[in-house]
């Protein structure tokens, strides 16, 4: 029993050491050096569906690239040769939900942002409804299904649902998720970047005009003077100022940010609509909750008012707009937020939620009757969106196609933090100082002592790619 538990012990400290952080919050570092990792491991065993593998599967990669990869492809594998994907292959459901294709571009491109391997593109990959293809080509297929997919506004169509799996507009077969074609936006930019680094300049290139096309139909339909509507039907355009029920949904805001959809006149009005939506343990899905059934939103509106999708407070969604704080810059916004939808956070204790107070949870009630209460904790994306989060937003520690890149966006009262992290076959270690107290400001670094050439490094720096087995110092000064 003793050989078997020093067995385990090893087992854990090897799969997890390759990736670990110090900051100056205890509880931060104690859930993300032990238990997210915990966490993400249980849902990509525990889950079976192609959106929500992805996702887990690129936080993953983050420490488990290997097993991040077979997932990725085993996702792969449940896509149809039209480009859309099953929801869930155990058990098998393929009601068409709309967002499968965004999610498999987006995987694809980060998982050859992490590995460098551009031979994965052409691996041969099985169809779920036979037959099989290039890894590239599946990308392409989720690319034209999302084409196809437009609708009358230039707008990527909701049919049952997208992300969210309870709006569904049952009035209206034809109506276009804004959420998703924020998405799409976001998709054809990485996509944009993979071709170029693969030498395929004429394909890039129409990916590029796709991307012009759709963002100019987004703002030109889609937006609502202060913030983006989630979907658009000719019933009613739904997240509106003037919709029945509901006014404002979060998701369609933070993908604006993500999918580099929002202009610079937009953006403002974009953060002071989300920060309005501010509650005490996270953000709500959407607000106000809808009060009675409306069969335009379908499941949602049928919910308690203040439960699940219908206001609650979604921590999956929640962890989205972290990293939209952090893209703009606002390290400290998202160190509050991530703060408030932790287990067992101040304002949410878990003698309160019912949550353990080591798990991310997918959502807490807004309420009354049920107020701070936890569903749906361990299988959840929220895991991995906190982790993509701390790693790559706050500390800024981000795969690109050249190497490891160095972004910080910390909160203005971090002086200091700490990341080790394992990238194609080498170990770095980060040390990241922030004597001014800044969330973001001119880099300085250095790489095993020596200076690094940081002009025009505005979006970062990335770190050599030294694929030798070797640990690495990398330190890095924010400066005003």
């Amino acid at each position: 029993m003793e050989k078997e538990l020093e067995k385990a012990e090893t087992h854990y400290l090897e799969k997890y050491r390759s990736l670990t952080v110090e900051t100056p919050d205890e509880k931060i570092n104690h859930m993300m050096n032990n238990w997210v990792k915990k966490q993400v491991d249980f849902c990509i065993v525990g889950k079976k569906g192609v959106r929500d593998n992805l996702q887990i599967a690129v936080g993953l990669l983050n420490y488990r690239q290997e097993t991040a990869k077979k997932e990725i492809l085993e996702c792969l594998r449940h896509q149809f040769r039209d480009g859309h994907g099953v929801l869930t292959w155990y058990p098998y459901d393929d009601t068409r939900y709309s967002d499968q294709p965004f999610w498999i571009i987006w995987a694809v491109c980060q998982l050859i942002k992490e590995t460098g391997d551009f031979s994965i593109l052409d691996l041969e990959i099985e169809w779920q409804d036979g037959g099989k293809a290039a890894v590239l080509d599946h990308v392409k297929a989720a690319v034209n299904r999302l084409l196809q997919d437009k609708g009358k506004h230039g707008l990527v169509r909701i049919y049952f649902a997208d992300w969210n799996d309870a709006l569904n507009v049952t009035t209206d077969e034809y109506a276009e998720s804004v959420m998703l074609s924020h998405q799409f936006c976001l998709a054809l930019k990485e996509l944009e970047a993979l071709l170029k680094k693969k030498g395929d300049q004429v394909y890039a290139g129409k990916i590029a005009e796709e991307y012009r096309i759709l963002r100019n139909s987004i703002n030109a339909y889609a937006w609502d003077g202060a913030w983006y509507m989630r979907a658009l039907s000719d019933v009613e355009n739904i997240g509106s100022k003037n919709s029945e029920g509901s006014k404002i949904y979060l998701n369609a805001q933070t993908w604006a940010v993500l999918g580099d959809v929002a202009d610079a006149e937009k953006l403002p009005k974009i953060l002071k609509a989300v920060d309005s939506m501010e509650h005490d343990f996270g953000f709500p899905l959407n607000l106000p909750p809808y009060q009675k059934y409306s069969p335009n939103v379908g499941r949602m509106s049928g919910m308690l008012p203040g439960l699940f999708e219908n206001g609650g407070v979604y921590c999956h969604a929640t962890g989205f707009k972290i990293l939209m704080d952090c893209k703009v810059g606002r390290g400290s916004k998202a160190f509050e937020t991530l703060k408030k939808i932790m287990p067992d956070s101040d304002k949410n204790p878990s003698m309160q939620s019912g949550a353990e107070p080591y798990v991310f949870t997918n959502c807490y009630s807004t309420n009354p009757g049920y107020y701070g209460k936890s569903y749906q904790s361990w299988t959840t994306g929220t895991s991995a969106w906190c982790m993509m989060g701390v790693y790559e937003g706050i500390l800024g520690i981000k795969r690109d196609y050249d190497g490891l890149r160095i972004d910080p966006c910390l909160p203005k009262e971090w002086e200091k933090a700490e990341v080790t992290r394992h990238f194609r076959g080498a170990d770095y270690h980060v040390i990241i100082e922030n004597p001014d107290h800044l969330e973001k400001g001119v880099l300085e670094i250095k790489t095993d002592g020596a200076v690094c050439d940081m002009s025009d490094k505005a979006d970062g720096f990335v770190l050599p790619d030294f694929k030798d087995g070797k640990m690495h110092e990398v330190h890095v000064i924010l400066r005003k």
